[in-house]
């Protein structure tokens, strides 16, 4: 799944896209090349967009837990057959290996079928071709683990492994014979295996015949069994049975080749749709787990949604036992968000770009409700590009180019989501530079989204306001050097959520009462709000 011309490699890192590739990823070797070919639908594909995601939807409706629990594992486990069937299908004979290989994809593909077809799901993966194969390859599997080729395949291969059975037995009697009469001779009750040892002390006599000398040593000699007459008789018989095997397994061999030579596209089709199952699967667990919805998706440049959440953020929350605060919005066109610090303001722009940024592949969304435009361009500007800093160029240089390059490049489908854009210059240029982008991002007919702190923006540019709510109540100030528990406490104190606020709202003054529950003196404290009163 990439996105080279929907984010920059900023934008992609703030808005989670490597953990959503990677909780939508699927699992098998048929549909990792498929998923990395996914690309963001684009405007005018609105209907594709949405199609997909209510099948994804859909399909993680009929399947509980315990069903996703068997496709993902069978999945994982399904080996890869395509280098193998394009061998068949250039005329080479398959060994037995390749056969288990193709066994097993068979046997995974009915499994699946059995799955899903419980659940009413209709992915048929099976076709005549798999059906074809499995049957012929089934007297192989007879154990349910292996593959062998077994004599159900060819009588005539069981006559010669009957052959070379008996074949075998009198070359191991002739053996045994030969080996007790040296042994007798030696005074021996047996000789075990074809080499043995005779110590100069027992040797009273020259050697038996049949016996020949592989080294000498002071104190002893050691020796090996020739073979007598009857056991080159027996040799013969049993090397000519073992070479009738050998060409009655080929002969096996090569016809189950042509098989899976005859059937190549039918595999072929049947290793497409396991890829798309696979990927359709992988979305449909990330949709089932995240409790997502499919987004309605409009060729309108909007992001709207009631309850949605910033899932990367959400999991790391869930890790600290700590719960995320669904947001709900409506963003038409463009508007400021202003809020106190750690009020979520930056968490606010994330939860819309990543409900974009799922509406653009046609997933499900992390809300019970959205609607979202495709956009031909998500980027992301102001805090949270600092890891590509260059070292040349100050905060706000850096700003200034990336805005550039947003603006220049002139999509027709654009959100642009900014964190405290321009902070880093005075507080009066600032606020002229967000009211001017304002106003050419409504020129532009872009959806936006602008955090800040600087007052009065929304209504010189003449766009929405919404804000964060803030802090509920100013909770009780802890040791100065408890920042874990201050950091629980505002947790608990903050209201997260986001209010479309008027003209007549007034500013809160929750930065001063952060500084105080994070530990400064009171007397700094009671300094800042007089100066804010004056």
């Amino acid at each position: 799944m990439k996105a080279p011309s929907l984010l920059d490699d900023a934008t992609a890192r703030v808005l989670g896209f490597d953990w959503l590739t990677s909780a939508t990823a699927p699992v098998s070797p048929y549909g990792e090349p498929l998923f990395a070919q996914l690309r963001p639908f684009a405007a005018g594909e609105e209907t594709q967009a949405a199609a997909r995601a209510q099948a994804i939807a859909a399909f993680a409706g009929a399947c509980d837990a315990d069903a996703f629990d068997t496709l993902r594992a069978a999945l994982n486990d399904v080996p890869d057959v395509n280098a193998g069937v394009a061998r068949a299908a250039m005329g080479d004979v398959l060994d037995d290996p390749s056969f288990l290989e193709l066994r097993r994809f068979c046997a995974t593909i009915e499994r699946l079928d059995a799955v899903l077809g419980a659940r009413g799901v209709a992915v048929p993966l099976s076709n005549r071709a798999v059906r074809t194969v499995a049957d012929a390859l089934t007297p192989g599997g007879r154990d349910g683990s292996g593959f062998y080729l077994a004599g159900e395949f060819d009588r005539a291969l069981d006559a010669a492994r009957d052959r070379l059975a008996r074949a075998q037995a009198e070359l191991d009697a002739a053996r045994g014979r030969e080996s007790e009469r040296v042994a007798r001779e030696l005074g021996r009750d047996e000789i075990a295996g074809d080499e043995f040892i005779v110590m100069r002390t027992d040797l009273h006599a020259p050697l038996p015949a049949g016996v020949r000398v592989l080294r000498e040593a002071p104190t002893y000699v050691l020796c090996a069994l020739e073979l007598g007459e009857a056991s080159f008789a027996a040799l013969a018989r049993r090397d000519a049975a073992a070479d009738e095997v050998g060409a009655a397994e080929a002969r096996v061999r090569e016809r189950l080749s042509s098989i899976v030579r005859e059937h190549a596209a039918g595999l072929g089709a049947a290793a497409d749709a396991l890829g798309e199952l696979d990927v359709l699967a992988g979305a449909a667990h990330f949709a089932k787990v995240y409790g997502c919805t499919a987004p309605a998706i409009t060729p309108e440049p909007v992001v709207e949604f009631e309850a949605a959440r910033f899932l990367p953020l959400e999991v790391e929350l869930a890790a600290a036992g700590r719960s995320f605060t669904p947001l709900d919005l409506e963003l038409r066109d463009v508007a400021v968000l202003t809020g106190p610090n750690m009020g979520g303001k930056s968490v606010s722009l994330q939860t819309c770009g990543f409900v974009a940024l799922c509406a653009a592949f046609g997933l499900p969304a992390p809300a019970r409700r959205a609607r979202s435009g495709i956009f031909e361009q998500i980027a992301w500007l102001g805090m949270g590009r600092e890891r590509e800093a260059d070292g040349l160029l100050s905060s706000f240089a850096r700003e200034v180019v990336e805005l550039k390059a947003v603006l220049t490049r002139s999509s027709r489908r654009l959100l642009v989501l900014a964190d405290e854009f321009a902070r880093t210059t005075t507080p009066h240029e600032g606020k002229a530079l967000m009211i001017a982008l304002l106003e050419r991002l409504r020129k532009l007919r872009a959806c936006g989204m602008l955090a800040t702190h600087l007052a009065g923006i929304a209504a010189a540019a003449g766009v929405a306001h919404f804000a964060v709510r803030g802090l509920r109540e100013i909770p009780p100030c802890g040791p100065a050097q408890d920042v874990d528990a201050a950091l629980a406490a505002l947790a608990e104190a903050m209201d997260y959520r986001i209010a479309e606020v008027g003209p007549e709202d007034q500013p809160r003054a929750d930065a001063i009462a952060l500084t105080a529950l994070l530990g400064v003196d009171r007397e700094f404290v009671d300094s800042a709000y007089r100066a804010l009163s004056q």
